[in-house]
């Protein structure tokens, strides 16, 4: 398979965004996810203020804004007016949104997804591979992509489970960080299909749990490396 991306979730207010524009430069690949959500304030150091988010402008950052709690259902229900209200006028600087959501019992809303104008790519989280099958047998929106994430960023070790479907980008994640990306990251490269996937990662790139840079290159030196030894990340 060909790995599109390395993703870093849960950018928060003590990142150095100077370093970030360094890591984005050296290693193109890199996209820094936002987690996001209306009740910000109450959950944690992962979720930063929608008003700050505007440091991130004009940076040429590869971003995600990851929706969580009612701003993911707000955009499953198609209420994307709440979503612009949210981000105000750094809506454009993400090019992909994550529905952080419980998939199974939302499927008819999901089928159903509408566009949203200033993104190109939908991820829907999946909390199994059987769920994601399930999903991908019937119908879908052409502008979705798919998270398998069972830890649902608790960093909980889960094991690779491979879902491949024709012209549909999967994810992966699941309590990967610097000491096992290497072995998960080989058992993605090896796998004898032509599909397109990516990793990302939250709680295993953090230090009492704010997201630590140094662990974020460790990741992406030994991502760069196997690249060298697999297909080119495109």
């Amino acid at each position: 398979m060909k790995l599109t991306k390395v993703t870093f979730t849960g950018v928060d207010e003590r990142t150095d965004v100077k370093r970030l524009v360094q890591l984005q430069k050296r290693f193109p690949f890199v996209e820094f996810g936002v987690l996001l959500s209306y009740d910000w304030q109450f959950n944690g150091n992962r979720f930063v203020d929608p008003l700050i988010i505007s440091v991130l402008r004009d940076r040429e950052l590869s971003l995600s804004a990851h929706f969580c709690g009612q701003a993911a259902l707000d955009v499953a229900a198609g209420k994307k007016f709440k979503i612009e209200k949210l981000l105000g006028n750094n809506a454009r600087i993400f090019k992909r949104c994550q529905l952080n959501l419980k998939a199974a019992g939302l499927f008819s809303e999901l089928r159903r997804l509408a566009p949203i104008p200033f993104i190109d790519e939908v991820i829907i989280q999946m909390h199994s591979p059987e769920l994601c099958k399930q999903f991908l047998a019937g119908q879908r929106p052409r502008f979705a992509s798919y998270l398998l994430d069972a830890s649902c960023g608790a960093g909980i070790d889960t094991p690779i489970e491979i879902v491949t479907s024709p012209g549909v980008h999967i994810g992966y994640a699941g309590g990967i960080g610097p000491d096992n990306v290497e072995g998960k990251l080989r058992t993605l490269l090896e796998h004898p299909t032509d599909d397109k996937f990516w990793i990302d990662m939250e709680t295993r790139v953090r230090t009492e749990d704010w997201f630590d840079l140094d662990k974020v290159e460790q990741v992406l030196e030994i991502c760069a490396y196997l690249n060298k030894e697999y297909s080119p990340i495109k």
